[in-house]
């Protein structure tokens, strides 16, 4: 169970975006007869203690979110699902989605497990893009833009052969950079590659980082 979301702000793929860090999310509802409140059926319960574990009293517009285990072991199919005040459907079923991180033990071992910071390391974006791109994406999806960017110095010379770039973003305080990777984790960014036709967008990915940009412009680890 999840409580205090503010429904005005967030979906279920805003709230996708910030679970998928901790576990595999199976199914999202948000409940109509409990304002501000969800059903959220992770893949397993180690996921679910993750959750618990690193997101309890984090804030996120305007609202403290708080997490509890459920006494329901699984979430139904709702094939009618109300819409919520973005015009989101209220329900949606993420078993199959890509986005999720954890669907092997390979996939799995790369992700490291951190409570909300005001650093995000940013991934999976085109190899040109620059910190003006980087602070427009965010201003577009409807994050606050980030306050410093790092992005990561290319390994081939001129960006050539490079499949992706990736480097941090930092905001100054927690609870802007949660809702900046509310909103933006997993954003669609065009692909430069002039013969993608536009077919094959590059799907931006966040997740929180040890390592703050001051210190990775001295260089520390």
């Amino acid at each position: 169970m999840v409580y205090g979301l503010n429904t005005d702000t967030v979906n279920p793929d805003r709230l996708f975006n910030l679970l998928c860090l901790y576990g595999n999310v199976v199914r999202i509802k948000f409940l109509m007869s409990k304002e501000g409140s969800a059903m959220v059926q992770m893949g397993d319960s180690a996921s679910v203690g993750r959750v618990i574990n690193n997101l309890s009293n984090v804030q996120a517009f305007g609202k403290r979110l708080q997490f509890a285990v459920s006494k329901q072991a699984y979430l139904q199919e709702v094939h009618k699902p109300r819409s919520l005040p973005d015009g989101t459907p209220s329900f949606k079923d993420y078993s199959g989605s890509r986005n999720n991180r954890y669907m092997n033990p390979e996939a799995a071992s790369k992700n490291r497990i951190l409570p909300p910071c005001k650093t995000l390391h940013y991934f999976n974006a085109p190899p040109k893009m620059n910190e003006a791109d980087i602070r427009d994406l965010f201003a577009r999806c409807g994050g606050h833009p980030p306050d410093e960017v790092v992005i990561f110095p290319s390994k081939k010379m001129g960006f050539t052969g490079e499949k992706s770039s990736s480097g941090l973003v930092q905001w100054n305080n927690k609870t802007d950079a949660i809702e900046a990777l509310m909103f933006v984790n997993h954003a669609e960014v065009e692909n430069p590659d002039i013969y993608s036709d536009g077919k094959y967008p590059f799907i931006f990915k966040l997740c929180f980082s040890m390592n703050p940009i001051s210190d990775e412009r001295h260089g520390k680890e």
